[in-house]
């Protein structure tokens, strides 16, 4: 099948004759010292679709970020209880405004932006029935001067920096608020600047439903900021979702303090010749096309059986058809946008790259101004740019191998996030389980899989720490030990 471009999509004209749209008001940017103010800078957000004006924020520059500490009120277990439940009921009453705000701004279809609002407050949920399982331990120590007790508790850090992607603008900010709440840590937010209106509106939503102000802060706008928090000293814990390039530059300023890197993948998904190929076609498509590909934990190669590989392939490229392209504002679409524009363009460029290496597209191809059509690529080389870099983007890349090949995958694996594996062996796959070198391996299934009390996180380039409702908020206290006195000898 050929390559084909399309022009880009026009913004949408004002109807002839009717009155011009009106601006959106400039929204503030900033949440910090319990108020919203206006960063210097003006950001115009156009829906990547369109090219129409959706929003307006004013982003902080670097020179307007203050350091220091901020002094907070501790919060009793049962009030970290109580807001958590609070934002999650927040989150479920204006869950259409703010799923038509990451639609509009990052081109994710609606439907899917509504899941983001299901999973935000499952989040919420969760860790607000986890605050009670937050607990430390004691220990009698026994020494030449009696023995003593030892009481260890989870101390909150002062204070959490997030910074967080744009392909993800909801969830990933709620994936580091709500833990932050349940340790009892005032956090800072830094969003990506492709999802700054999202973020703001989500900082409303929290705040409206009672979350503590002191305990939150909102910061807008590009790199520079977030390299003005992080050198901020009260900042003792770093969570960071990204790219490996923005993740270097963050940790040179960060140096020793701990922190949470979770970076991107070229997330696998193994189907041995056994498997129900069927039933991995389908996760293969799943986890490839959902969020047009923009997931760290999706699908980016399929590595299967030569045996079986184009059988395989012919069954992903009927499954690409039911992923309609369109506008994402309307429910019958499943596949929006990409970033911009520029995003479409390098994703052209390593499938032009792969067919002349050999590759065949036997669906998708094409393009038109920020969206990507479903596109799965047959007899993809091992070595193509295309399977050995992250593409976040709706591709489905099939590389045929010899089964004795997947059973050696771990040999020269670099490590990663999560791959998926297809077969009816136990015994093969849970060898293939033990000796990958990735955080998660799930069987029967694509790696896209998740759930907010299953530890995740990389192995090797694709980061360090874990993310969970309670992994994180363990992450974000330090261990504080109390030692007691020894008692004084009396009578019995």
């Amino acid at each position: 099948m050929s390559v084909v471009a399309h022009p880009p999509n026009e913004p949408s004209p004002a109807r002839p004759g009717g009155p011009a749209p009106k601006s959106p008001p400039v929204r503030p940017g900033v949440f910090e010292n319990g108020s919203w103010r206006h960063g210097e800078l003006v950001h115009e957000v156009r829906s990547p679709y369109d090219g129409r004006l959706v929003a307006t924020v004013s982003h902080a520059s670097a020179k307007e970020v203050p350091r220091g500490p901020k002094p907070v009120r501790g919060l009793a277990a049962a009030d970290r209880a109580r807001v958590l439940h609070a934002c999650a009921e927040g989150f479920e009453a204006r869950g259409a405004e703010i799923a038509a705000s990451v639609s509009a701004e990052i081109g994710m279809p609606v439907t899917d932006a509504e899941k983001e609002v299901d999973r935000s407050v499952r989040w919420l949920r969760l860790a607000a029935e986890a605050v009670p399982h937050l607990d430390g331990t004691s220990t009698r120590l026994s020494g030449p001067g009696g023995d003593r007790l030892a009481v260890t508790t989870p101390q909150p850090y002062r204070r959490v920096m997030a910074i967080t992607p744009y392909n993800r603008p909801l969830a990933q900010l709620i994936v580091k608020v709500a833990p932050a709440m349940l340790a009892g840590a005032p956090i800072t937010l830094k969003p990506s600047e492709r999802a700054s209106a999202s973020a703001a509106l989500a900082v409303e939503i929290l705040l409206d439903s009672g979350y503590p102000p002191e305990y939150l802060s909102l910061w807008t706008g590009g790199p520079d900021v977030a390299q003005a928090l992080l050198a901020d000293p009260a900042v003792d814990f770093v969570a960071f979702t990204g790219g490996a390039r923005g993740a270097r530059a963050v940790a040179a300023t960060a140096g020793p303090r701990p922190g949470c890197y979770e970076l991107g993948d070229v997330g696998a998904l193994i189907v041995y010749a056994d498997a129900d190929l069927p039933a991995a076609a389908r996760a293969a498509a799943q986890g490839a096309f959902g969020n047009a590909g923009q997931s760290c934990r999706g699908v980016k190669r399929i590595l299967v059986a030569e045996g079986v590989a184009e059988e395989f392939a012919a069954l992903l490229a009927e499954e690409s058809g039911a992923w309609r392209v369109g506008d994402p504002a309307e429910r019958t679409t499943r596949v929006g946008t990409l970033a911009d524009a520029g995003a479409v363009e390098r994703v052209r460029t390593a499938v032009e790259a792969a067919v002349r290496g050999g590759a065949e597209v036997v669906a998708g191809g094409e393009y038109r101004g920020a969206q990507c059509w479903p596109t799965v690529l047959n007899k993809v080389a091992a070595d193509a740019q295309l399977v050995n870099e992250e593409f976040l983007a709706p591709l489905a890349p099939v590389i045929a191998l010899p089964e004795r090949a997947l059973d050696d995958l771990p040999d020269g694996y670099p490590g990663g996030l999560q791959a998926g594996v297809f077969t009816r062996d136990l015994d093969r796959a849970l060898n293939l389980a033990g000796r990958l070198p990735v955080g998660t391996v799930v069987l029967n299934d694509g790696p896209q899989y998740d759930h907010p009390l299953a530890p995740f996180g990389g192995v090797g380039h694709s980061g360090h720490g874990r993310e969970s409702v309670l992994s994180s908020a363990r992450n974000m206290c330090f261990a504080k030990t109390i030692v007691f006195p020894a008692p004084t000898e009396g009578p019995r």
